[in-house]
């Protein structure tokens, strides 16, 4: 594991809709510069059926926000060439994990996004766009449409995994895959989230979050709580 995760600026959306997850993305746009280029990545929407709005989505949450000064750039596929030193955001939106996951992977994009957040970037993962980021992605019941057989994720959490959309009746779930997979695990339900900074985990959201260890115990971080990953 790189020893650069002091530099490390990531935030993790439990997922939901541009209204339910405002609370929590109003941390990351607010950190970004004045007339600032954004990087927006919905690729894990693509075989869904809404992805020709995603623009319009994207449109939706800066309004939200009050940051029309931003520039969106949007990739629908991952370039051949590529130069993240561009963006002073990365925003990768929820989809299939699967899909996401392979796509990252084949085009080479994983190395490219690794060395940027090591570096300071900012990024910002939602649903599948945060699952990837983790230790490990089959923390999800999407359809593998593809069989991929790896389940690696880009690990930028310190050996962490990420669960989404999360409820309280997967509690048992998720606390014996924790002990099954000897991973620790972030669970974040809808509207709230966590923001990786300085090697630890600040919790944000009325519902807090969750983190189940592999010895089996579990501990709730609580809104603005801070849980240190190192």
């Amino acid at each position: 594991m790189s020893e650069k995760i002091d530099n490390r600026k990531i935030y993790l959306s439990g997922g939901g809709d541009e209204n339910q997850s405002s609370f929590f993305d109003k941390f990351f746009f607010e950190l970004l510069k004045q007339d600032g280029k954004l990087l927006y990545i919905p690729i894990a929407l693509k075989d869904n059926k809404i992805y020709s709005r995603v623009n319009l989505w994207m449109e939706k949450v800066i309004k939200i926000h009050k940051r029309e000064d931003l520039q969106i750039e949007t990739w629908k596929r991952i370039p051949e060439l590529i130069n993240l030193n561009l963006y002073d955001g990365i925003y990768i939106g929820g989809g299939n994990t699967w899909t996401l996951m392979d796509d990252i992977t084949k085009s080479g994009f994983k190395d490219y996004l690794i060395q940027y957040v090591e570096n300071g970037g900012l990024l910002y993962g939602g649903s599948a766009g945060a699952i990837i980021l983790g230790k490990r992605i089959d923390t999800q019941n999407d359809e593998n449409k593809i069989n991929l057989l790896q389940d690696d994720g880009l690990n930028l959490v310190n050996e962490y995994s990420i669960a989404c959309h999360f409820k309280n009746d997967e509690r048992a779930k998720f606390n014996e895959w924790a002990q099954n997979k000897k991973s620790p695990i972030i669970c974040l339900p809808e509207g709230s989230g966590a923001i990786l900074e300085s090697g630890n985990i600040r919790c944000i959201g009325v519902n807090g979050c969750i983190i189940y260890m592999p010895e089996g115990n579990e501990i709730a971080i609580n809104q603005a709580d801070f849980f240190s990953v190192e």
